[in-house]
């Protein structure tokens, strides 16, 4: 028979104290974050090229999150890539007083701001070589990522952005990592949809130098943020994830069924839902300011005998009130701009559910139109919007509403097309399959953020899985 051996009365005390002790501590709540934002990359987000001295989007970042109580340091250094901000992340030994270290800062949350120009993307002489740059580039930003983690601090990244000297080539390798970056388990923010020319470039008149943006493209950078994005992780609020449910909204009509207003500025945008409707007229509405746009050149004395810099400079300045429209004319799905100029895409509105898509480059002044994960068409305008509805043709059936406070490019609304869900910028994910509805509650927000789309006073029927 086996002998059962008696604890020593030590160990059996020693025990009981162990257990009461892991009893306390899993009584005991995790200490909150501290509500400390590190800036943590490189000469963009360290502000290069402000020329305003606001210390760039990092500065109008703190700009923007100072009256909600948070505090936004900048641990960046000009030219680092993710090899050289390896050191940076702690001190080995003594600290270096003239090195900008991350973890001595004691940050509750990190903004990963590093690109895949300094990483050297376009010194890559062949398709290998580049690839290795893009692979060690995505192996640094994990890198960086799982550390963050390890140490408590709650990472978010920045999608990757434009220079003057990217080639086709480069520019199709920045709009894959921002793919890739986007299905990873972590927040990002999309820079590329503010900045981005159409060919991997600055806007014009929203650089400072090749490699940097001017104050006016610093300033379009910040907007990519959703305001309440710290607020809603600080709340434990999960990355959003598809709705796997079948149903839609049904409605009968009214032209602000459903309603979203944004709680700071906005400028560029990505609007998106899934819709059937059979008859013409409106089934989405875009309202606010337009804005005009004056350039002016700059000269800066660059010291060190190099000489003066002369740069274009944007301002940005609200014009005339706008409305636009999403819906069918004749028949196809069009977009009507802010001018009344109509963008038809030839698709057909029918007992078919369709995937439209606006999406609105402020600094290059153009919005374009996606049908299906198609591009439709474009025109030229910009604009502030202040207001975003559905409703308007009657009887319709809407899902996955999206709204997005940066521009999507062609490769990214093909994405959603697929069914990817991009959580970059992302401010509104409503999957529209809420019950009951009821007139002035928020319907179901997926993304990370604290603002909703509101139901409005009638014109909605059910939730159906029609």
């Amino acid at each position: 028979m086996m002998r059962v051996r008696s604890l020593p009365k030590f160990s059996l005390v020693t025990a009981i104290v162990a257990v009461a002790g892991l009893a306390a501590l899993e009584g005991q709540k995790p200490a909150a974050a501290p509500r400390r934002i590190a800036v943590f990359g490189s000469s963009v987000a360290n502000g290069t090229g402000d020329d305003q001295g606001k210390e760039g989007y990092t500065g109008r970042l703190r700009e923007l999150l100072a009256p909600r109580g948070w505090e936004v340091l900048n641990q960046s250094r000009g030219g680092d890539n993710t090899k050289t901000m390896a050191p940076r992340f702690a001190p080995e030994g003594a600290a270096d007083p003239s090195v900008r270290y991350l973890l001595p800062v004691n940050p509750g949350y990190v903004l990963i701001g590093l690109s895949l120009g300094n990483e050297g993307i376009q010194n890559g002489a062949t398709t290998a070589a580049k690839d290795a740059i893009f692979s060690q580039f995505e192996a640094g930003i994990r890198g960086f990522v799982e550390r963050s983690r390890q140490h408590h601090i709650v990472p978010i990244v920045t999608l990757c952005y434009t220079r003057n000297d990217f080639t086709p080539v480069e520019y199709e390798y920045t709009r894959r990592m921002n793919l890739l970056i986007n299905t990873w388990d972590v927040p990002s923010v999309n820079f590329l949809g503010a900045v981005d020319d159409g060919t991997g470039k600055w806007a014009k008149g929203f650089w400072h130098d090749s490699l940097h943006p001017n104050a006016a493209g610093h300033a379009e950078i910040v907007r990519t943020f959703v305001p309440t994005l710290f607020e809603a992780l600080e709340q434990g609020k999960p990355a959003p994830r598809r709705s796997t449910a079948t149903g839609f909204l049904h409605t009968t009509g009214g032209d602000r069924v459903l309603t979203f207003t944004p709680d700071s500025s906005m400028h560029p945008f990505a609007f998106g839902v899934t819709v059937r409707a059979q008859r013409d007229g409106a089934v989405a509405t875009i309202s606010g300011s337009t804005l005009a746009a004056t350039m002016d050149m700059k000269r800066e004395e660059r010291g060190g005998g190099r000489g003066s810099l002369e740069f274009e400079a944007t301002t940005l300045a609200s014009a005339t009130a706008f409305t636009s429209t999403i819906g069918a004319q004749g028949g196809v799905w069009t977009y009507k701009a802010a001018n009344g100029t109509p963008v038809s895409s030839g698709v057909k509105a029918d007992a078919q559910p369709h995937h439209l898509v606006l999406s609105h480059y402020t600094a290059r002044g153009e919005t374009l139109f996606f049908v299906d994960g198609h591009l439709a068409g474009k025109t030229s305008e910009r604009l502030e919007p202040t207001s975003f509805a559905l409703g308007g043709a009657g009887q319709a059936d809407f899902k996955d509403l999206l709204i997005y406070r940066s521009a999507l490019n062609a490769d990214e609304v093909a994405a959603l097309d697929r069914g990817a869900l991009l959580q970059a910028s992302l401010e509104v994910y409503a999957p529209l399959t809420d019950s009951p509805l009821t007139p002035g509650v928020a319907v179901e927000n997926r993304a990370q953020s604290l603002t909703s789309a509101i139901v409005g006073p009638g014109g909605i029927t059910s939730s159906s899985k029609r």
